[in-house]
């Protein structure tokens, strides 16, 4: 085949031009689709795991090349591109993506990224900041480390790396269980099997979309995020039960300039299932990128004194409290609270949005599960854990005397959190068993 030969057309895109290119990343052939070549603005559409590949973009591509010059792929591996046993990690996507930004793309352009589309879209932003004036990242996968408990992409895939998926909220505990203690014992690494052509037929059966699914959730992003300069706006699917929009908190949190918008009748492919809804968020961003940030003042928080859970389900706290005990309880959220002392016992609880400690112990976690997202924890041991399991996603935590101290192994996974502590310091993206004479 040669370079400039046309792609099959059932693989097309409504309106767009295909054209099927050789690619030096893999030493073969893929397919560029392009429409609005008028245009003065360039946008690129980067489309996630499926064999649908740029036909993900369907139901966009006919209003965005009325405004704009757009540029669609079928990342080698996917749609109508060759497909081999190769490492299709982000990594080498993105240098993909460069080539096909060398040839087609008037810079700068804005990059829209779609589940891994979006993981490859981060890695380009971070790696080529100077071509991209703008970033869409949609429902995005991997992201927070890939020993999360409300991580589940792998499983969609048919992999058996963690177990299916939960709710966060449901059965917890023993999901929490099943994946982190083993962890230590398996000493599983993906990226041996990535990286070596034998183990990915024999472990992978040599399928695209597994070896690309690996690859995404092992990707560890801690140091590229923060390199982003491009306004990022994070879409998410309201109702995206494969990438939780706890994810999209995490990176709205962690980008340098970026805003979350929730697409309500979304799920992980937001743009095909709510397209209206989709439209109206992209849109103005394309436009004039994100708004003004808003100044709110702090809300109030009401004071409660102490508060107690017993033996109790489906309960929320907020406020202000000395004291919170959570003894027996399923399915509790802290959020929007502040709380000097929190005794979590035989529980599972995600806590989001909060500040906690100011005394000797801030969170003291026997026998639960803790799920946090944006919390700050202060304390001479900001955390003391006997048998617990502790999943924290941008979570700042500090003790004058530990960060963590386990009395009773326990485990601990951090995304993007920062640790000070007399034991460790700085950025942390890691998994940790932390046992008595290991503290953090």
């Amino acid at each position: 085949m040669t370079a400039a030969e046309t792609a099959p057309s059932q693989a097309g895109l409504p309106g767009m031009q295909a054209e099927r290119i050789d690619e030096p990343v893999f030493g073969g052939h893929m397919v560029v689709y392009e429409g609005g070549r008028g245009q003065a603005r360039s946008v690129l559409l980067v489309h996630g795991i499926g064999q649908g590949g740029a036909r993900d973009w369907r139901e966009t591509v006919g209003w965005l090349q009325k405004s704009y010059h757009v540029v669609a792929v079928d990342l080698p591996g996917f749609g109508a591109s060759d497909r081999a046993n190769a490492l299709y990690s982000p990594g080498n996507y993105a240098r993909v993506l460069k080539h096909v930004a060398d040839r087609f793309l008037r810079r700068p352009f804005v990059l829209v990224g779609h589940s891994m589309g979006a993981v490859v879209s981060l890695r380009y932003a971070a790696t080529y900041p100077q071509d991209v004036q703008r970033l869409v990242v949609i429902d995005a996968p991997g992201i927070l480390h890939r020993f999360s408990v409300t991580s589940q992409f792998l499983a969609h895939l048919g992999m058996e790396f963690v177990p299916p998926w939960l709710d966060p909220l449901e059965q917890l505990l023993t999901l929490a269980r099943r994946l982190l203690a083993p962890l230590e014992r398996l000493r599983f690494e993906p990226q041996v099997i990535l990286e070596s052509p034998p183990l990915r037929e024999r472990v992978l059966a040599g399928d695209p979309v597994k070896i690309a699914g690996l690859a995404v959730v092992s990707e560890n992003m801690s140091q590229d995020i923060p390199r982003v300069r491009a306004e990022t706006l994070v879409l998410w699917g309201g109702s995206d039960t494969l990438v939780p929009l706890r994810t999209g908190r995490v990176l709205a949190m962690k980008l340098p300039r970026a805003q979350l918008e929730v697409i309500d009748g979304g799920a992980h492919t937001p743009m095909l299932e709510a397209p209206d809804r989709f439209r109206a968020v992209l849109q103005p961003f394309l436009e004039i990128g994100l708004p003004p940030a808003s100044q709110a003042p702090p809300a109030h928080l009401a004071k409660h004194g102490a508060g107690r859970c017993l033996n109790e389900r489906n309960r929320v706290f907020e406020g202000d409290y000395d004291v919170l005990t959570i003894e027996g309880c399923r399915q509790i959220r802290i959020r929007n609270a502040r709380v000097r002392e929190l005794r979590i016992v035989d529980s599972a609880v995600t806590i989001d949005d909060s500040q906690i400690g100011g005394g000797e112990t801030g969170l003291y976690a026997s026998n639960a599960t803790v799920v946090a997202t944006g919390v700050r924890i202060e304390a001479e041991v900001a955390i003391m854990a006997l048998d617990s399991r502790l999943d924290l996603a941008a979570v700042d935590l500090l003790g004058s005397r530990a960060a963590v101290s386990a009395p009773a192994t326990s485990y601990v996974v951090f995304s993007f959190s920062r640790v000070a502590s007399p034991n460790a310091r700085g950025d942390v993206h890691a998994f940790f068993t932390v046992t008595p004479a290991n503290p953090l």
